[in-house]
């Protein structure tokens, strides 16, 4: 009796004991999975969370069916029911899983194009040719969820066609460059199929053919496309997750089993291959969803920027990084997969108790055959995940181009070693302002900019005053594009000094030198006798700037670190990246001060940071007018530099000093902020720039309707001086004052762009 009533309580126990494991492993997947999704930027339930919860569920479900199957079903009918049990549910979840149900809803439908709705085309009996820059065709549609936009053409086209397809919903009804997606057909398609997948859409923008004189022979605009291909994927991931939770009671009965298992058990390869276990399966699934999550950072964050942007910054020391960007990393990429890696081990640990509690193994771990098939599923993926993401960032396509050779440095760069260039008798003093991300962009529509309010005043008033280089007509703000390797602070200082862009193999393993075998302005410049400063309020040496201007050519480094040592600022103050830009003005006048009294000409470049990239800084100068951080920060960095050169102009040195302001590159777009919401889809992002007391004669002409990029503007800051340039070009750059063709103007910034992506055998030998 009393043996029966142990055994009792021993069952009781061994039920209480398997619900609570079980129940763990609940908790601790939904808590897990909804904390990381958090961390990501809210919890998303319904567009990514609900999916996400739904394969969880399914899992749960399916593992608890077969573990009551394996444990409870004695009689063969209730192993049969059991069994279609799993089959069922199993179907059901996949089903909704993979979303067949609601692609299924979606039907194609044609939509009504007549000739009249096109925009800026030139249109005889069905034959369109593109007439104006940005032709298109605008339409309502009103859809919950659409699905791929196909083009028809009723004849296959000629040449390749340009598509771009932009959508707008019901929140927000403006076109913007976050809402649109890029096609190119190609020569002879009858049919354009653009992937878009979006919900709640309320217009859709179609741009057929971007280049003037493009022709094409059109058919009609289809919406929710491609249907049967659509449907066919999801019935291929309809597949693939039946096969999943299929995969799972197959695994447990797997495990399970004891034949053969001591003969396994045994085997020394067994033995060795799944001794790393416990290292390579966590540290597996640690790494493949940090590179899943460190990408989503990036686009997000960043926007569409080019691999070898992300390549030199990763390569770049820590050391002098804003703490805000690394803690927005650390938030959002970096404890996420931390989080989830740990639940999937707690899951796993859990299962093993409840295994190991139901009698289905002998001890408190899993069989080494098992582990070993555990390491290749984990391997597998982790492989497939770098797969999809490099494609997402671009990197093989960098590195097919770095495997690819070209000769557009050899045929197009100019050197300045080769080449007469003439200074003045006397010589002009330089101020280079360097300001973080300043783009003409920042202006309002007005004035040639994209927002609705003019963040920057009196930058537009310093423009319209002196000498901007636009891309636009009529005096509106405008400017220089960034090409390959010039889109970042370190990039755009070499682009603008030297002419040629950064290439990865620079940043992170520069030392006392940096392009050593490169002439750039500051070379010029010491060989004219000019006293030579750079002055930031970072860490001189983060990215290798200290060195390029060390080596290009003997610059005193000002920067956060000599800020301390001479007093300008306490021991243990650091705000940002280092001080910011209220304290660098200041810096800057004493420098001005000191620089001035000596019987020399001088070159002040500084740059600023509070204008940096999510968010910027604001100081105690600026003023919360605007409902975002970075649009007071913009706003504060254009009061403080309008105040800094009117106190310039009070300066004796004034008369004969040049000073250029100039944004160091575009910023990042942050997709998820509004400051960048009034920005449109077909607006060319520039830099800003303005000069000062140029010292050279030029013709209004020159300075508007400009193609020309960052690298233009080395010599033109020489010509500003009043240097004579034997041809107007120095490196990849053509002085702007003289009227002459850039390489944008003769070849566009596309080629020049896939060129400078290449390996070029003339460039590396600037190292």
């Amino acid at each position: 009796m009393r043996e029966e009533m142990r055994a009792e309580k021993r069952e009781k126990r061994q039920r209480k004991s398997v619900i609570y494991y079980y129940v763990a492993i609940v908790i601790t997947a939904f808590l897990g999975t909804g904390l990381s999704l958090y961390l990501k930027g809210g919890v998303p339930f319904v567009k990514e969370g609900a999916p996400i919860f739904m394969k969880i569920a399914g899992i749960v479900v399916v593992l608890l069916l077969t573990i009551l199957l394996y444990c409870k079903a004695q009689k063969r009918k209730w192993k049969i029911v059991g069994v279609i049990s799993i089959i069922l549910l199993a179907a059901v979840f996949s089903w909704f899983v993979s979303g067949i149900s609601k692609e299924v809803a979606l039907k194609p439908y044609t939509l009504d194009t007549p000739e009249t709705e096109f925009s800026r085309y030139d249109i005889q009996d069905g034959h369109f040719t593109v007439k104006e820059p940005n032709p298109n065709i605008i339409k309502e549609i009103n859809e919950d969820v659409l699905k791929n936009v196909v083009i028809h053409f009723s004849k296959p086209i000629e040449q390749n066609i340009a598509i771009k397809v932009m959508y707008t919903n019901r929140k927000d009804e403006d076109f913007s460059k976050e809402k649109k997606v890029n096609f190119k057909a190609q020569k002879g398609a009858t049919q354009a199929v653009v992937p878009v997948e979006q919900s709640d859409v309320s217009r859709v923008k179609i741009v057929i053919g971007k280049k003037i004189g493009a022709q094409f022979d059109f058919g009609s605009i289809e919406l929710n496309g491609n249907y049967q291909e659509r449907l066919k994927e999801k019935e291929r991931d309809f597949l693939v997750y039946y096969s999943m939770f299929i995969a799972l009671p197959c695994c447990f009965f797997l495990f399970a089993s004891l034949k053969g298992r001591q003969k396994l058990e045994s085997n020394i390869i067994i033995k060795i291959l799944a001794f790393p276990f416990a290292l390579c399966v966590p540290l597996g699934i640690f790494l493949t969803l940090l590179v899943k999550y460190l990408v989503e950072w990036v686009k997000v964050t960043c926007g569409d920027v080019a691999f070898s942007t992300i390549l030199l910054q990763l390569t770049s020391p820590i050391k002098g990084t804003d703490s805000g960007i690394i803690h927005s990393i650390i938030q959002t990429a970096v404890l996420p997969p931390v989080i989830l890696t740990v639940m999937v081990i707690l899951c796993y640990i859990f299962f093993k108790r409840e295994l190991y509690t139901l009698k289905i193994f002998s001890q408190k771990k899993i069989p080494r055959w098992s582990k070993i098939i555990i390491e290749l599923c984990v391997a597998v993926i982790l492989l497939h995940t770098v797969h999809v993401q490099g494609s997402e960032i671009g990197m093989w396509e960098y590195l097919r181009n770095s495997r690819e050779v070209s000769t557009f440095y050899e045929d197009y760069y100019v050197d300045p070693d080769n080449t007469t260039v003439t200074f003045p008798g006397k010589k002009n003093n330089l101020i280079y302002i360097f300001m973080e991300s300043m783009e003409s962009s920042y202006a309002d529509k007005a004035e040639g900019g994209t927002m609705d309010v003019n963040y920057i005043p009196n930058l537009t008033k310093l423009a319209k005053e002196n000498v901007q280089f636009s891309d636009k007509a009529d005096k509106k703000m405008g400017g220089p594009v960034c090409l390959e390797g010039t889109a970042y602070t370190a990039g755009g200082l070499v682009a603008q000094t030297s002419a040629i862009n950064l290439k990865v193999k620079n940043a992170g393993t520069v030392s006392d030198t940096f392009l050593p075998n490169l002439t750039a302005l500051g070379d010029f410049l010491d060989k004219e006798g000019y006293q030579q400063v750079f002055l930031c309020g970072s860490d001189g040496d983060f990215a290798g700037r200290d060195a390029y201007f060390k080596t290009h050519k003997n610059y005193k480094i000002e920067d956060y670190n000599a800020a301390i040592k001479e007093g300008d600022i306490p021991k243990d103050y650091k705000v940002y990246w280092g001080h910011e830009d209220k304290i660098l003005y200041e810096r800057a006048k004493k420098q001005l001060k000191k620089l001035s009294s000596e019987n020399k000409p001088f070159n002040l470049t500084m740059l600023t940071v509070d204008t940096h990239f999510p968010t910027g800084f604001l100081c105690s100068l600026c003023d919360n007018k605007y409902n975002t951080t970075y649009g007071n920060a913009v706003a504060c960095a254009d009061k403080q530099v309008y105040d800094f050169i009117n106190w310039i102009k009070q300066q004796d040195f004034y008369e004969n000093t040049t000073i250029v302001i100039v944004g160091d590159h575009t910023s990042m777009v942050d997709t998820g902020s509004q400051f960048w919401k009034p920005l449109s889809g077909n607006y060319i992002r520039t830099v800003y720039n303005t000069i000062i007391n140029p010292q050279c004669a030029y013709k209004e002409a020159a300075t508007q309707n400009r193609r020309f990029t960052t690298m233009d503007m080395f010599p033109t800051t020489m010509a500003a001086l009043g240097a004579k340039i034997d041809g107007e070009r120095l490196g990849l750059g053509t002085n702007l004052f003289s009227g002459k063709e850039t390489l944008r103007e003769k070849m566009g910034g596309n080629y020049i762009n896939k060129e400078l992506k290449k390996n070029d055998k003339k460039y590396n030998k600037f190292y």
